[in-house]
């Protein structure tokens, strides 16, 4: 019998086991069984049930589709910029041919232009090494830079895969592809599976188009996000899916600048004016408090087991970013600042993403 595999996350239909991914009750079973029954409850209900694939079977997936890709489209998220890029899943890149693309582009300011957010992009690649990459800069839920986008896909092959960490867009900028010219303006019926939980997508999932066949795959799970050490329903309000906001804060050594439960920035020392700039895209926001209540906050974030210091200087002009979270940005002063977060949660210090450049 030849197998069947669920059009909206990838994973093989079956119909042993409704603790599995790709169960269909088998009386569901026939030639047109398209799509699971957890596909089908998140569309309809928004219910995320069975969870996530592990890391493991995600790369095993991931790796199986770059076999199979003539070019690659690498999907990550502004306003989680370098979780996105981590190295361990670079080098699964290394040697093919890649478009950046890079997402969630109009949860920035309005006043921010766009080719300034390119040069941003382009100066951070090259610190990583990946200066001959392509980028596009697009929205997924607008359609912003998707005819670019689209151009810039043909010069892919006939096998373009789609790769990304979890949750930054991989299949919602597949979803507005399909709808266009380059995959056979596909406006109704079948979609891949779009929701705002993790690990959606449990394998990889071909779309065949006119000239192109387009693949999904599972997110990478990158280490040391703050949004893969919480719960599910947790996870979906701090991921980053609304309009970037930002309050300034006057900081002086004592200050705790904090994302309450998620993480604690002790300011240690300053100079004069100093201030501190933060920004979240999230359910989530950055308070002002006391560094003699630090305990205090230090205890609400009691769901992790273990907490971590780290001393870290920021510049004028540098942000902080908590990866998976959110960032400060130093403006005036340069800040020697005491970061608390849970145990194996990773930050940056970069080039400010947002505000006047150097």
């Amino acid at each position: 019998m030849t197998e069947i595999y669920c059009q909206g996350c990838g994973a093989r239909i079956q119909s042993a086991d409704p603790g599995q991914f790709g169960y269909v009750p088998e009386h569901l079973l026939g030639e047109d069984t398209v799509i699971c029954q957890r596909c089908y409850r998140i569309t309809h209900y928004g219910r995320h049930e069975l969870g996530t694939p592990t890391a493991d079977e995600a790369l095993s997936a991931i790796e199986h589709g770059l076999e199979w890709a003539s070019g690659i489209i690498l999907v990550v998220d502004i306003l989680d910029f370098e979780s996105g890029l981590p190295p361990e899943f670079l080098r699964l890149l290394s040697d093919r041919s890649l478009l950046l693309t890079v997402n969630k582009v109009d949860l920035l300011p309005e006043q921010v232009p766009l080719e300034e957010v390119e040069v941003w992009v382009r100066r951070r690649l090259k610190s990583l090494g990946l200066s001959k990459v392509d980028v596009c800069l697009v929205s997924a839920l607008t359609g912003l830079g998707f005819p670019v986008l689209a151009e810039a896909v043909e010069r892919l092959g006939e096998r373009v895969l789609l790769v990304g960490v979890t949750n930054v867009g991989k299949s919602s900028i597949l979803e507005r592809l399909l709808t266009m010219r380059i995959g056979g303006g596909r406006r109704r019926g079948l979609k891949p599976t779009v929701s705002p939980y993790p690990g959606t997508t449990v394998s990889v999932s071909q779309w065949h188009c006119p000239g192109v066949t387009f693949a999904d795959t599972p997110g990478f799970v990158p280490e040391g996000r703050v949004s893969d050490l919480v719960e599910p329903e947790r996870a979906v309000e701090i991921i980053p899916h609304r309009s970037l906001t930002s309050h300034l804060y006057p900081a002086a050594a004592g200050d705790l600048l904090l994302i309450e439960g998620l993480c604690i920035v002790e300011c240690l020392g300053a100079g004069q004016d100093g201030l501190l700039l933060g920004f979240t895209g999230s359910g989530v926001r950055w308070q002002k408090s006391s560094s003699k209540h630090l305990e205090k906050w230090l205890q609400r974030g009691s769901f992790f087991a273990a907490w971590e210091e780290r001393t870290v200087t920021v510049k004028p002009g540098e942000d902080l970013v908590i990866s998976g979270l959110g960032w400060l940005s130093a403006r005036r002063s340069s800040f020697r600042l005491r970061l608390h977060v849970p145990a194996g949660v990773k930050h940056f210090v970069r080039p400010n993403l947002i505000g006047r450049k150097k």
